[in-house]
């Protein structure tokens, strides 16, 4: 009788170590692994899709106005040895999240990665914010955000993969600037929403988690010099600004199994800008730029007329 119990123990140890081992083996990569990157035709967006293909990741990027961008991403990435599929989406439409994420998981034939970056930079003051501009905002920095992880997070859990979901934020979600009062505001709001979203789907192993950018260079004309500037060499406590790739390496990490009990929080990648406040000095600090007082004012006294 006692043989008999052991036996049918050790059968059904046997049948869980089975059972566990089938579904570890749904959740590893049976092939490449997969990406996707929103926004990934240049800067974060690039940088990131070049570090994934980097560590063996397949990927697919999306882009909104400039596909020989968005093909020169596409270039480095197959020039790695790993696929990359690109789309043209215009994210702030309701429809175009769910749409681009399908073809993704399509195309790829599995996601294991959805790296949420795509978003628009727009600086508004309180004074001459309209409801256009404010709606804009929303559907470009927050719910565009949402609609791609959740549609994402679908796939996973369908596909019973234990994946990872990675939010670009911004420091500013924490740091109040000038004519930042929406977009920083947008950007605490997306922090607070990747908590929710981390306890939502633990069940499912798939991690949530963000990572908050400081100054990261742009490859945008009129922006360059401020990358090499004074206040990059002397103000930021690391003596630069970041480039696309610090921000690439962030989202490889939380994306391995190196983070793999790391959910709901957020990286701050900034050299230790954030660290830093106005230091007592005795030559004075501005804190805004002069030329903006007076566009502002004149735009919220024309609206009042």
């Amino acid at each position: 009788m006692k043989n008999a119990r052991i036996c049918l123990m050790q059968e059904k140890t046997r049948g869980r170590v089975s059972a566990f081992i089938s579904h570890k083996m749904s959740n590893n990569d049976v092939g490449a692994k997969c990406a996707m990157v929103t926004g990934g035709s240049r800067s974060i967006g690039r940088g990131t899709a070049i570090v994934l293909a980097e560590h063996g990741y397949d990927m697919a990027i999306t882009y909104a106005a400039n596909p020989d961008m968005a093909r020169q991403t596409q270039a480095r990435v197959e020039a790695l040895g790993r696929r990359c599929f690109v789309y043209e989406a215009h994210l702030e439409k309701p429809e175009d999240p769910q749409r681009v994420v399908d073809q993704a998981r399509a195309d790829l034939g599995r996601l294991d990665v959805m790296v949420c970056n795509a978003g628009k930079d727009v600086r508004a003051s309180v004074l001459s914010a309209t409801a256009e501009d404010l709606d804009f905002l929303y559907a470009t920095n927050l719910r565009n955000y949402l609609l791609c992880a959740g549609a994402a997070a679908r796939h996973m859990v369908r596909d019973k993969i234990a994946g990872s979901i990675i939010m670009v934020t911004s420091t500013r979600g924490t740091s109040p600037h000038y004519d930042d009062f929406f977009y920083g505001a947008l950007k605490a709001a997306m922090e607070r929403a990747c908590k929710s979203m981390a306890l939502d789907l633990s069940v499912y192993d798939i991690r949530v988690n963000c990572i908050a950018p400081g100054m990261v260079r742009q490859d945008l004309g009129k922006a360059k010099e401020l990358f090499d500037s004074p206040f990059a060499k002397e103000s930021i406590p690391l003596h630069r600004s970041g480039e696309p790739r610090d921000v690439g390496e962030a989202a490889a990490f939380l994306a391995s199994e190196r983070a793999s009990y790391i959910t709901g929080t957020t990286l701050t990648v900034d050299g230790g800008l954030s660290l830093t406040a106005l230091l007592e000095q005795k030559d004075a600090t501005s804190w805004f730029f002069k030329s903006w007082h007076p566009m502002h004012y004149e735009k919220a006294t024309w609206m009042l007329n």
